[in-house]
């Protein structure tokens, strides 16, 4: 039985707790790229798509119920990846008609982003990390509702000073998550706030040592290994977004994908950079790293900026 079928099934929570972690990249059938391993975001069409709190358009002319459908049309997709924000109603009958919805071109959800703003696990006060905890727990039982197999948290400005408060947040969430078969991830996030004001800091204590003739300090952990601390101490799973890896070149972006590989949730977010060759990133991952898991194609420019990302991945195979 394949995993995203498993994750449906009567027994997901107890085997999701069971199995390691790096088991959920893999296909038992090791098959190359295929259609079936491409999710699309909803967030790629977010100018053309009527959701709530956004400003009526001529342009807006996809609705909610019609992306299965025309992500199946266009590019033969099926799988698909929303932020929370798109969903416009959390009333279990609505949740479960989209579900149907998406069902009849054959669609269902991989995850859903939550963004919850300053409420994240890296909030300085406990009662907002706390609002963070339960806001997910509701959307992981909206993922079930959904018959999604993933949440995807907005960790915050993670630094070494709130990294314990944070894997004591996260943890519970990914608790909550395999108690109902749902994987709840954290993606790279390298413009984040807390990586702007972890560099800024560093780079003032290198000025002070060189002013006071002391030795520097330790080099700077980027902010991709420190996320993989804070996944590996709560047992969770990462969602490595290309882009937020802040990769400076090929070599760059394939150790950020060796390191975080073993906890990925099965899911990667797709993207193009001139720092590094995106066929070269899919073989490295493909060949070298065993990876089976699905290709999410992010990216801010509607359909001609999913083709273009869509277009490499299919042709890599």
């Amino acid at each position: 039985m394949k995993r995203r079928e498993f994750l449906a099934g009567a027994a997901a929570s107890a085997a999701l707790a069971a199995l390691p972690r790096m088991a959920w990249a893999r296909d038992a059938a090791r098959a190359p790229i295929q259609l079936d391993r491409i999710a699309i975001m909803t967030l790629n069409f977010q100018s053309i798509l009527r959701v709530p709190d956004v400003q009526e358009s001529p342009a807006r002319t996809l609705e909610v119920m019609d992306l299965g459908q025309m992500l199946a049309d266009t590019y033969r997709v099926h799988r698909v990846e929303f932020q929370h924000y798109h969903i416009p109603d959390t009333e279990p009958s609505y949740l479960r008609a989209l579900r149907d919805r998406l069902a009849q071109s054959g669609s269902r959800v991989t995850q859903i982003n939550l963004e919850f703003g300053d409420l994240n696990i890296s909030a300085p006060r406990q009662r907002d990390r706390l609002m963070a905890i339960d806001l997910t727990k509701q959307w992981v039982d909206n993922a079930v509702l959904l018959g999604a197999q993933r949440v995807m948290a907005n960790q915050g400005p993670v630094t070494e000073a709130n990294l314990a408060t944070g894997v004591a947040a996260y943890r519970k969430m990914v608790e909550y998550g395999k108690a109902n078969g749902i994987i709840v991830s954290l993606e790279t996030r390298g413009n984040a706030p807390g990586q702007q004001a972890r560099e800024a800091a560093h780079a003032e204590a290198v000025a002070r040592a060189a002013a006071a003739g002391s030795p520097p300090p330790p080099p700077l952990k980027p902010g991709w290994a420190l996320l993989h601390d804070l996944i590996e101490c709560a047992g969770g799973y990462s969602n490595v977004d290309m882009g937020g890896a802040r990769a400076a070149n090929q070599g760059e972006l394939h150790a950020v994908m060796r390191r975080m590989m073993p906890t990925t949730a099965g899911s990667i977010h797709t993207r193009l950079n001139a720092n590094w060759d995106l066929a070269t990133v899919i073989r490295y991952l493909e060949n070298d790293l065993g990876y089976r898991g699905l290709y999410t194609i992010e990216v801010g420019a509607g359909h001609e900026g999913t083709r273009s990302i869509y277009d490499v991945v299919v042709a890599t195979a």
